[in-house]
């Protein structure tokens, strides 16, 4: 009850109290800035290094790509290879190279588990690193 300090009319006034408003506010507002940090999750990512000059490096000519068309053929830089022999081609390709670096393509039409697939067994076959490569590679193209 509030005490009035004039007008003689006394009675219950109608105000709210913000004290335990404040009280839980400021109690969430901890709560929050505690949690936050936990919440907070990433993905390891490789960035490029940074580039020193403007002038753009040379272009590999030795590159290797692998794709899976549609109808699951799989090709080495623009050569078919049969799905049996894939692994140990991709192998014997990434043999002797510092990077093991490979770019694949995949048919846009494929299931994402048949992607899978392949992407697994590139990386069975040596890959470090995967790079994703969006033009297309059409053998006759």
């Amino acid at each position: 009850m509030a005490i009035s300090a004039g007008g003689g009319r006394g009675g219950v006034r109608n105000e709210i109290n913000i004290t335990p408003l404040i009280d839980v506010l400021l109690v969430l507002l901890i709560i929050f800035m505690v949690i936050t940090p936990l919440l907070q999750q990433g993905y390891a990512t490789h960035l490029p290094p940074k580039v020193e000059s403007a002038v753009p490096p040379p272009a590999q000519s030795d590159q290797l790509i692998v794709r899976i068309d549609a109808s699951g053929n799989m090709f080495i830089n623009k050569t078919q290879v049969p799905a049996s022999t894939f692994v140990t081609e991709l192998q014997n390709a990434l043999k002797g190279r510092e990077k093991k670096l490979v770019f694949f393509a995949a048919d846009g039409e494929l299931p994402y588990s048949k992607v899978a697939d392949f992407l697994d067994s590139v990386r069975n076959a040596g890959a470090e690193n995967l790079g994703m490569v969006f033009d297309d590679l059409k053998p006759g193209g």
